[in-house]
């Protein structure tokens, strides 16, 4: 069974998070007991968002995954501050221009 105690890394590391990037926009945190070490970032507001975040934390623009599906899905994942992050950024699909004809 898992505790609170093996999710201390990551918690540590979202309380550096919030210190050293205050500034960043607002996003979904998470640490899950699935993956003790590992904190989520959610954004939702738009890929501008999830930019900042990646650049903020360093992880590389060539791991970035995207995908659609009724919208726009980025996630990158790898290490900073000394816990695994995944940054994930969504956004609504853009809609395609009407032509007249």
């Amino acid at each position: 069974m898992r505790t609170l105690a093996d999710q201390q890394a990551a918690l540590d590391t979202a309380v550096v998070l919030a210190r050293t990037f205050g500034h960043l926009p607002a996003a979904y945190i998470a640490v899950s007991p699935v993956y003790p070490s590992q904190i989520d970032i959610g954004l939702h507001e738009g890929l501008g968002d999830f930019e900042t975040w990646r650049e903020a934390l360093g992880l590389p623009s060539g791991d970035v995954e995207y995908r659609t599906y009724g919208g726009v899905f980025l996630r990158v994942r790898g290490k900073s501050l000394g816990a695994n992050v995944e940054i994930t950024g969504y956004a609504p699909a853009l809609a395609e221009p009407e032509v007249e004809s």
